[in-house]
């Protein structure tokens, strides 16, 4: 089962993308609105991020450590700009998204940074021997709408990645109380912010892993 979904899962080249897509990409909000139609609770929101919640998020993260910062659900590319203004060089910068909607528009618009299709509950296969190089992980996955099964198996890996390297976690969400039940008792927060001017309005926290 895990080896077909790997299988399945494609790191998107300029080659590949220019091949899937001739015309010129639709704009980002229409890829949004077309993903929100297809699977809602997938997404999570109706709304993509603000850029003042993607700065917010980005300011979190290290740039001055070595390794890889790992984006899970890239969307339309909000965190990931944001993250390259913070300073992130595109080839230190690795984005998984499962939908290959959002896959290819995000290789379109950042031809230089590594974007993976595929799902989160395999990233250690996903990334082979990149996992042990992942200093810090940003999740904009919708943990509240998912199966429980499944945020459980993302947490489990994120859960290895980050003990192993003694990474950050940095997690945003809409729900503003600061409660984590699906996170490891490990997981201690180490800072957090609410971002009040974002639709919805939203809460980063960040976690170091002290197993």
């Amino acid at each position: 089962m895990t080896q077909r979904n790997i299988i399945k899962a494609k790191t998107f080249t300029n080659d590949s993308v220019k091949s899937l897509n001739s015309n010129k990409p639709l704009p980002g909000w229409m890829v949004f609105a077309r993903e929100v139609l297809r699977n809602p609770k997938a997404m999570g929101t109706a709304c993509e991020s603000s850029p003042r919640l993607a700065k917010a998020i980005a300011n979190f993260v290290p740039v001055d450590k070595p390794g890889y910062v790992l984006e899970l659900g890239g969307g339309t590319g909000i965190v990931t700009e944001a993250l390259l203004q913070r300073g992130i060089a595109p080839e230190n910068l690795i984005s998984v998204e499962l939908s290959p909607s959002f896959a290819d528009y995000l290789q379109h618009k950042f031809p230089q940074v590594r974007i993976i299709n595929g799902d989160a509950l395999h990233l250690k296969d996903l990334l082979g021997e990149d996992s042990e190089r992942v200093h810090t992980i940003v999740c904009g996955l919708p943990f509240r709408t998912l199966p429980h099964v499944q945020v459980h198996g993302i947490v489990k890996q994120v859960d290895d990645i980050t003990s192993n390297n003694s990474g950050i976690y940095i997690q945003f969400t809409y729900d503003l109380s600061g409660k984590a039940p699906f996170l490891p008792h490990h997981f201690k927060r180490i800072n957090h912010k609410i971002i009040w001017r974002n639709i919805p309005p939203a809460r980063i926290n960040v976690y170091n892993s002290e197993r």
